[in-house]
Formats: structure tokens, sequence, C-alpha cells
């Protein structure tokens, strides 16, 4: 069965929207990305041209920029359930924020590597959600119509046993 006819014309349009909505201001966060750290670079160059403090915030926003990439394309590939979102979400926040601080760690204090702090606690957190998401809320590979992940068949099992105990209690 075509997905698109699971859907009127009415949401289809809706999604569409929202799809153009999502990109556009992705495309604006980039303009402004840009524009923001081209000035803050010429600023950096005119007053302190021996050290690159636009390193700072440009790979800060850089996460940001990041993170709401791939929120778009979560979104516009129809990625779901939201539990595979936020482990799509942290690994790349994880991956990006990572990156930042070990550069900045090698910048600022080379002989001391206390990147590696942040990077296996948050590391070990990441490893911790991706192991809940496999046991808990993967979905199994079926038909478009037959995809549900285990908390739902468990739902619908539960919903089952509860009408039982419910139509034994009406004898």
């Amino acid at each position: 069965m075509d997905v698109s006819s699971k859907f009127s014309e009415d949401s289809l349009r809706k999604i569409a929207e929202e799809k153009i909505n999502y990109r556009t201001s992705v495309k604006i966060h980039l303009t402004a990305f840009v524009l923001v750290n081209a000035l803050l670079l010429v600023i950096n160059l005119l007053t302190i041209p021996n050290e690159l403090w636009i390193f700072y915030p440009f790979f800060g926003w850089l996460i940001g920029l990041n993170v709401h990439t791939v929120g778009y394309i979560l979104y516009a590939r129809g990625v779901y359930p939201m539990a595979k979102r936020g482990l799509i979400f942290n690994l790349t926040a994880y991956l990006s924020t990572m990156l930042l601080l070990f550069l900045i760690n090698i910048l600022t204090l080379r002989s001391y590597l206390w990147v590696f702090f942040p990077a296996f606690t948050w590391g070990f957190a990441l490893i911790v959600q991706l192991i809940i998401y496999l046991l808990y809320f993967r979905q199994p590979i079926a038909k478009f119509d037959e995809r549900r992940s285990k908390k739902e068949i468990a739902i619908e099992k539960e919903l089952q046993k509860m009408k039982i105990r419910l139509e034994k209690k009406k004898k």
C-alpha cells in the first residue's frame, strides 16, 4: 500500500509546509552563522591579529547549526520514534562538542588532557542510552503497517489483559 494514500491532501500539504519552514529556518541559521562569523573574523584580525579568538564562537555556534541541521534531516526523512531521534541528537551533540573541547584542550593546555573526563562520562551515558534504545525502543523490521516497537507491543498486550479482566468482572 502506498504511504501517501494513508494521508489526506490537507495533511500532506501541512507536512510539506512544515518541511519548507524547517528548511528555511536552517538556511536562515546558516546565513546568520556565515555573516556573523565573517564579521567576527574581521574584528579579530583588526584587534588582535596574533590570537584567533574567533575559533571559540565559531565552533560553539557550529554545534548549534549542526544540531539544527540534523533536526531538519531527521524530520524531512521521517525518522521515528522519538527515542531514535533523541539518540541521533545526543550522538550529534556529543561528537560536535567533543571536537570543540578537544581543540580547546589542545590549544590551551596540551600537557593535561582534561577533555577525556567529559568524553568518557558523556560517552558512557550515550552508550547506556544506546543500549536502552536497542533493548526497548528499536522497531523490528516489518511492513509499514505492522511497524511497532516493543513498547507498543507491550501496551497492546496489557490492553488485551485489561479487556479480559473487565469482561470477567461483568460476568
